[in-house]
């Protein structure tokens, strides 16, 4: 059974918080990430409270136990260690906070799990402990995603196609590629068709990293498409209503493919963020590009009236002179034109992840 609702990612893992405890808590995790990172003694001092201490696993699985000065003495002043981190979520409750990070060091990436307090001077590192695994980061990708939560004004729910977020990110993820998400109105991502009968859904359904991106896209103009290496638009039907007006995601798009030379992808209603997307010469990206999406005909299969979108999607795409081909419904069905990658509809999703990686590997996109 389907579960056709807007996924509340907050009743997962997120209490209410003041923005003021988010903020302070963050703070204080990015002095310690940054402090790490570049020999920042007095920024480490301030993260962690000075009673702090790391917890490891010592020789015959003993608990090692290094005090805060201990550990700031590991570091040199300004010196650059390489260490590159992100927080991948804080969870607050009234004075107690929870983070995790990730921080990758060559071929390994490490994993914090931080415990915070709020005390009288602010928000301080009570506890940090660890673990590692090997890995090398290949680059980093965008996924673009709809703020749209229903049909217009028809008050029909809709969203970002939960199964067409998964599976490319899961297979790109493991693959090496760090992902953000970027959504024209930012922050909570309005998550739709989830099907929790999907072992693949429903593991990354309760995944606390997904979960904490999809809860702060970023904004468009927050954005710096020199970053990615390429970029790929999720669908769900909420991708008709916002994606295509938005001019900061159409800007994203333009630069990504004209500007860095980046992979494009797109499944299902997600080519609809490239319809009105035109490049510095004035036609449109998809102006003679051999392209797929979802198909008229499988537009009339669903238990809706056409009249609810604001266009088909195929007829959109061949009229900004697309050269549109489709399978039978339902069935997988992707096309490569170049830098450019589309799928048909969710059964689209893993070919369609296996496409980006191969050309991404190709390693002379840029």
């Amino acid at each position: 059974m389907k579960w056709m609702f807007c996924l509340l990612l907050s009743s997962l893992t997120l209490v209410a918080m003041p923005q003021d405890n988010y903020a302070g808590a963050k703070a204080a995790v990015m002095d310690y990430i940054e402090g790490t990172a570049h020999g920042e003694l007095d920024q480490l001092r301030n993260a962690f409270h000075p009673m702090a201490a790391l917890y490891t696993v010592g020789q015959g699985d003993s608990i090692r136990r290094i005090p805060i000065d201990t550990y700031i003495g590991y570091f040199k002043p300004g010196r650059e260690t390489g260490r590159q981190g992100h927080i991948v979520s804080i969870d607050v409750v009234n004075n107690a906070a929870s983070a995790i990070v990730e921080i990758d060091m060559g071929d390994r990436r490490f994993t914090d799990y931080i415990l915070l307090l709020r005390l009288h001077d602010g928000w301080k590192i009570i506890q940090k402990s660890y673990t590692n695994e090997p890995y090398q980061r290949k680059g980093k990708l965008l996924f673009v995603v709809s703020s749209a939560d229903t049909y217009g004004e028809t008050g029909y729910t809709t969203g970002a196609h939960f199964g067409e977020i998964v599976e490319p990110y899961d297979r790109l993820s493991k693959a090496g590629y760090e992902i953000d998400f970027v959504s024209p109105e930012g922050g909570m991502v309005p998550v739709h068709y989830v099907d929790l009968q999907d072992p693949l859904q429903r593991s990354n359904f309760y995944d606390h990293k997904l979960n904490s991106k999809l809860k702060r896209s970023l904004l468009p103009e927050a954005v710096d498409v020199a970053a990615y290496d390429g970029l790929y638009l999720a669908g769900g039907s909420g991708a008709m209503f916002d994606l295509p007006a938005d001019e900061g995601t159409r800007e994203i798009i333009r630069a990504m493919y004209e500007d860095q030379q980046g992979v494009v992808a797109a499944v299902c209603h997600g080519p609809a963020g490239l319809v009105d997307v035109k490049l510095s010469g004035g036609n449109y990206l998809v102006d003679g590009k051999e392209v797929s999406a979802f198909t008229n005909a499988e537009e009339g299969n669903l238990d809706r009236k056409r009249e609810v979108l604001p266009f088909l999607l195929e007829s959109k795409l061949k009229e900004r002179g697309a050269k549109f081909s489709g399978a039978a419904p339902g069935q997988p069905h992707v096309v490569v034109d170049g830098r450019l990658v589309t799928g048909q509809n969710p059964a689209s999703c893993a070919q369609l992840a296996e496409e980006m990686i191969r050309l991404l590997e190709v390693g002379n996109l840029r």
